[in-house]
């Protein structure tokens, strides 16, 4: 057996063993590095201009070492057992996309810093291009409007006007 199969750069964090194995985890974190260093040179991000896959790496890995049990905005626990499951041959509909909502993935903290946190699919697909804190007000504010009476009648008038609903 080699040194770098026994001895990895980026060992699998204690939570995940029995949930997948090191070769999985090295696989996963290689294919994100990869992704968004190449997203980040695309959109021009100035520390991705001489950054290297290595140096995602150890960012992730970071990330994940730190927090990557728990969705940091829902408490969720992530489901990393998922990590090397999705079927990428084809189109797949709504409800297979549902089933990976609590899938782990990476993303960064804020747009504009090569700092990442890892969370899941479902927080990372509604958080957009959006810094923590205004993904959080952004929240906020669909609850607040969602408990309003003027919410509540409108959605009362479409339910009334759906026939079907």
């Amino acid at each position: 057996m080699s040194k770098a199969a026994t001895h990895p750069t980026y060992p699998l964090p204690f939570y995940l063993k029995g949930i997948c194995t090191p070769a999985v985890y090295s696989k996963w974190l290689d294919n994100k590095a990869d992704t968004l260093l190449k997203r980040d040179k695309k959109r021009r991000k100035p520390y991705a201009a001489n950054a290297t896959d290595s140096l995602y790496k150890q960012k992730i890995h970071q990330a994940v070492i730190e927090g990557g049990q728990f969705d940091p905005f829902t408490g969720d626990a992530l489901q990393w057992e998922l990590i090397s499951l999705w079927d990428t041959s084809h189109d797949q509909n709504e409800n297979y996309k549902k089933r990976f909502a609590l899938m782990p993935t990476v993303d960064h903290i804020d747009p504009d810093l090569l700092e990442f946190e890892i969370c899941s699919w479902m927080t990372n697909d509604c958080k957009s291009d959006l810094n923590p804190a205004e993904f959080v007000a952004l929240c906020k504010r669909i609850a607040k409007y969602r408990g309003t009476a003027g919410y509540i009648r409108k959605w009362m008038n479409m339910k009334k006007n759906c026939g079907k609903c």
